[in-house]
């Protein structure tokens, strides 16, 4: 029983620790966002605001913040959309209907290599491509461009999905005299919901916390918050409670999403 109670308390106080190394970083974003410029840099730092003040709140949302935020919202809800839309469709035809000539598996490593590689590595010829169309620093090139980059995720996701779900749902349907749409929308997409879920979650977090592309394909005309980040500065000298502000805004949806979808999340996990 004694042994037992020791591995109980190890094991409440490895959660206790591990818990506070993960949030004391959330912690001191928020801390930091109610102070003001000069308590930021005291030394040494004050782990409450010394004068509590929403002044770096009113700068981020009186100002380019603002705009910087409702971009990177339509950037990443249109291109959370195209690709888990696109993705879905693709996944179906990987799972049911194997390609003549071309196996399946190559299709999908030809599709996934797109993946395997850093963003940087395409964004020379991207970058000259929306360039040359006059289409540079636009929404729409910025939602292209990261559908492309998160469609090969979102069919490796929903494949898995596809192929657990047994024909004969689909084919009882069929008898039921459903058509292939009816089918789709009312037997294949509610049983695979929990994948649905989940890739909308993590296109939505890796389009959202996206940096490279926002900085190069963006500019004046459409910035994205992660790009307005380092604007954050007056002279030699960091904002770093406007930055801390503007950080925890843009933490808001990525909550709201994870909160929405986590009992599909959990799903996953348990399977």
């Amino acid at each position: 029983m004694r042994k037992k109670n020791w591995g109980r308390f190890f094991g409440i106080l490895g959660l206790v620790v591990y818990g506070i190394f993960v949030l004391f970083p959330i912690y001191w974003t928020v801390n930091t966002s109610f102070k003001e410029v000069g308590d930021v840099y005291k030394v040494p730092p004050s782990f409450v605001p010394t004068k509590f003040t929403l002044e770096a709140y009113r700068f981020v949302l009186q100002g380019t913040g603002r705009i910087a935020l409702s971009n990177s919202l339509v950037v990443a809800i249109g291109a959370t959309l195209i690709a888990v839309v696109l993705g879905t469709m693709a996944s179906y035809a990987y799972s049911r209907y194997p390609f003549t000539g071309f196996t399946n598996e190559g299709a999908q490593f030809n599709l996934l290599t797109v993946r395997m590689f850093p963003p940087i590595a395409f964004l020379l010829p991207i970058f000259w491509l929306w360039k040359t169309l006059g289409l540079l620093d636009t929404h729409f090139a910025l939602i292209v461009t990261y559908s492309a980059f998160n469609l090969p995720l979102a069919v490796w996701l929903l494949k898995g999905f596809m192929d657990s779900l047994p024909r004969s749902v689909e084919e009882a349907s069929y008898v039921d005299g459903y058509s292939f749409w009816q089918t789709a929308r009312r037997v294949v997409l509610p049983l695979i919901g929990s994948g649905l879920a989940a890739t909308v979650a993590l296109c939505w977090i890796f389009i959202w916390n996206e940096f490279i592309i926002a900085y190069l394909l963006g500019g004046t005309d459409v910035i994205l918050y992660t790009a307005y980040l380092p604007a954050l500065r007056r002279g030699m000298r960091i904002m770093w409670n406007q930055i801390a502000a503007l950080s925890v805004l843009a933490i808001i949806p990525s909550v709201i999403i994870l909160v929405l979808f986590r009992k599909y999340l959990i799903k996953i996990y348990l399977r």
